[in-house]
């Protein structure tokens, strides 16, 4: 748009001039020719930059922040003087590939007072640090000059970076203390966008520039690095009858495997081993499938661990909003098994059975409160119930007992009690002494 109305401009100026309706061509081609090289210029200078690390906008199509420059911080100069060596303390910014000088001043004891410095940074040590000292009567002046090479800034340098320089005068006891503010970013690189969409979701994405992932490379992260290729037939796991990548990936520049990052368990999808997903790994592990047993699972190759049903656990989502629980289904022995799956950041892999064949699957578990148990309680409350209505029925149904009030027990005179019991032996016995009367 911003070409056409130049080129409107230079017609009417040449219609205007010339009296006549038709514009003149050669003007215009020239024109055309000059726009031509301004832009290929301007782009040249948009690759030169974006080959940076770090660029001061967020905006890739601003052309290096076209009139709206973002300027890097810089630290307010503060200034304390000391008593006998001053200043004591110099807080100032020093951009990277720029010099600065500063004196300090002390009394004159004698010529040869040494004077020291000590340097440490937030960053490494390219910098320079250079004194140089001179007396004038009484008065000494040390004067420290300060460099950050164009290498002081690492890929991860922040607003805000340092380099301290501690100067000392043998003699003195106080010491002076310099802060170099180094700006090592621009402030959008602190508004980075973790696995961006415009580095296709292979590296994150801050002042216009893409920081790829490990393995890739170029402006947006288009690129892999083949360190090696396969050499047989590409992304097809021949011990298994799974289409290309599992069906959840294509097959990448290097013959491998690339994993789509937006799919539900996508987190979960195994980029060594054809991007199968974590359904398809438990599914190898059947016996585990068909024990509802708690707890680990023995008869697999890799950690994996049995949990009650937990409903809430499933909505559960990672910091990209991906959830933690994906949902998978199997079919062993004609019984369709539903399950629920995660792994964790260790290798530890769970699941929790939510359908089976099986009417004893496990705990049903809502909200982390087990359901058994209470239904448990409500069958044996009642039974108890029944047997307690059961007694009571018996109870009130009995005979009664004949009372103490009948004539029957009037009537029963002291005769009625006697008699003789054929087995009754009195304990006395009798026998005749022979001696007995001899005396």
């Amino acid at each position: 748009m911003k070409q056409e109305n130049v080129l409107d401009k230079n017609r009417e100026m040449h219609r205007h001039k010339n009296g006549q309706d038709r514009a003149v061509v050669a003007p215009i081609v020239y024109l055309r020719f000059r726009l031509a090289k301004e832009e290929k210029k301007e782009e040249d200078l948009d690759t030169r930059f974006l080959q940076k690390v770090k660029r001061c906008s967020r905006d890739r199509s601003d052309s290096w922040c076209k009139g709206k420059t973002e300027t890097l911080f810089t630290a307010t100069r503060v200034e304390e003087k000391g008593t006998l060596l001053s200043p004591k303390y110099i807080l100032q910014t020093l951009e990277v590939g720029s010099r600065t000088s500063l004196n300090f001043t002390f009394p004159s004891k004698t010529s040869e007072q040494k004077v020291t410095y000590i340097v440490n940074s937030t960053q490494n040590s390219d910098f320079q640090v250079t004194k140089q000292t001179y007396c004038n009567g009484e008065t000494c002046t040390t004067t420290i000059e300060a460099a950050p090479e164009t290498t002081f800034c690492a890929a991860d340098g922040k607003t805000y970076e340092y380099f301290n320089v501690k100067v000392s005068v043998g003699g003195i006891e106080e010491s002076s203390e310099i802060k170099f503010h180094v700006p090592c970013a621009c402030g959008c690189s602190e508004a980075v966008e973790a696995m961006s969409r415009t580095c296709n979701r292979r590296g994150s994405y801050s002042c216009g520039v893409c920081t790829c992932e490990e393995g890739w490379v170029g402006t947006f992260c288009e690129e892999p690095i083949c360190e090696k290729k396969r050499g047989d037939v590409p992304c097809i796991d021949s011990g298994r009858n799974y289409p290309e990548c599992s069906g959840n990936g294509v097959c990448g520049r290097c013959d491998q495997c690339e994993c789509f990052p937006d799919r539900e368990g996508s987190r979960y999808f195994d980029k060594d081993n054809y991007c199968a997903d974590i359904c398809m790994t438990i599914n190898d592990c059947e016996q585990c499938l068909e024990s509802h047993l708690p707890g680990p699972c023995q008869d697999c190759n890799f950690p994996l661990f049995n949990r009650p049903l937990n409903q809430t656990v499933l909505t559960y989502k990672d910091d990209f909003n991906r959830k933690l629980w994906v949902k998978c289904n199997t079919t062993i022995n004609d019984c369709n098994i539903e399950y629920a799956a995660m792994r964790e950041s260790n290798g530890e892999t769970f699941y929790m059975i939510m359908n089976s064949c099986d009417p004893v699957t496990g705990e049903q578990v809502v909200g982390g409160v087990s359901l058994t148990l209470p239904v448990v309680l409500g069958v044996i409350a009642i039974a108890a119930v029944a047997a307690a209505t059961a007694g009571y029925v018996v109870w009130k149904n009995r005979t009664p007992p004949m009372p103490l009030t009948d004539p029957m027990y009037q009537n029963i005179d002291a005769e009625d009690c006697t008699g003789e019991n054929p087995l009754y032996k009195p304990p006395t016995s009798s026998f005749k002494n022979p001696t007995y009367g001899k005396w």
